[in-house]
């Protein structure tokens, strides 16, 4: 599998002119009338609805019971809305300013912290079996990647999922079925509902987690988008896979600098019984050439690579590309000192959608 399907798909994630906006929880809704005294809710004391679809609509739902509320977009399915009781009826509070909240996503130190975790095989299957939603259970089967059998199009299909619905939405085309987001939202969301009080502590542990994991894919989406105002491409997502550990990829471009074109950096992290942890770094310059690093803890990955460099210097050449060094390293890869950081060029990310 050459690189190319990598790098037209994170291409793909920028359209010429504007900054896609992205859209997160902070927006209030506006609830119709809903008096405290129904729901048994004493003056003051502060609430967590969720957002849920019912008939197609997004509706907040409190207590087992489903409140209206102008407002809402279907992107909001599987957040949490805080509620006050004052003057008798809910108000929503912003516990949270939305600028406030994209600040924290854009200098987050870590980006995939947690999503790992929750793609690894069975994990999700797990939480899955415990809610009634066949549709969820075959979008999660959807999602997977098989390792055995990975293709550039299945790539680049989960690769435009994880961009985000509301980049497709933006473009007024149809978002993809395979977006992480939207099924950990919908998976906490419905975890939230059917939460017992004998559960109680195990559902906040878990839901806790998915929602750092959808923390761990906004961060990456609005570096994204800082990027590119920046006029760079960063990239970073999580691909989960039915009979392998996720695979965390990331694509860089830096800014286009007059006289020379910037490189593109597509870097992979996998950790596999077999192989264990391997890290393999591909940089393409001037369209065709390629220089491939690669660090692996074991040795004997180390000299298989190493002896079958040829190989991949024969496929490479058959896809129009040519491999002008291959390094392999003995050894955890360094971290890097150039590590992408937001700077103050074009500051300003859209929220007025």
């Amino acid at each position: 599998m050459g690189p190319v399907p990598l790098i037209s798909g994170a291409e793909a994630y920028l359209a010429p002119g504007r900054v896609h906006p992205i859209y997160l929880e902070g927006k209030l809704p506006i609830l119709q009338t809903t008096t405290a005294a129904e729901l048994g809710l004493r003056e003051g004391q502060v609430v967590q609805a969720s957002v849920k679809l019912e008939h197609d609509q997004p509706m907040l739902m409190l207590q087992g019971k489903t409140l209206p509320a102008l407002g809402l977009q279907t992107s909001q399915v599987g957040e949490s809305i805080w509620l006050r009781a004052q003057g008798g009826v809910l108000v929503p509070v912003n516990q949270q300013p939305l600028v406030s909240r994209i600040a924290n996503l854009l200098y987050r130190p870590e980006v995939n912290a947690v999503l790992p975790q929750i793609l690894q095989p069975g994990t999700l299957d797990a939480l899955l079996s415990k809610i009634q939603r066949p549709d969820m259970q075959a979008q999660w089967r959807g999602m997977q990647l098989s390792m055995a059998q990975l293709t550039p199009a299945a790539l680049q299909q989960a690769m435009m999922g994880a961009m985000g619905s509301e980049v497709w939405l933006a473009r007024g085309m149809q978002p993809p079925a395979q977006d992480p987001k939207q099924l950990l939202r919908k998976l906490i969301a419905e975890l939230s509902i059917s939460s017992t009080d004998e559960s109680a502590d195990t559902d906040t542990s878990i839901i806790e987690r998915l929602t750092q994991a959808v923390d761990d894919i906004e961060a990456s989406q609005v570096k994204s988008v800082q990027a590119q105002a920046q006029q760079e491409v960063l990239f970073s997502m999580v691909l989960p896979f039915a009979d392998s550990n996720p695979v965390e990829l990331t694509v860089r471009r830096g800014p286009r600098q007059e006289g020379e074109q910037p490189v593109l950096t597509v870097n992979v992290h996998s950790k596999t019984e077999d192989l264990g942890p391997v890290w393999l770094k591909t940089q393409l310059m001037n369209a065709q050439q390629i220089e491939l690093t690669m660090w692996a803890e074991q040795a004997l990955v180390v000299e298989q690579a190493r002896s079958r460099s040829y190989l991949l210097g024969d496929e490479l050449r058959a896809a129009g590309l040519n491999m002008r060094a291959f390094n392999v390293i003995h050894g955890s890869r360094p971290a890097e000192p150039t590590d992408w950081t937001p700077s103050g060029r074009g500051l300003v990310v859209d929220v007025s959608a």
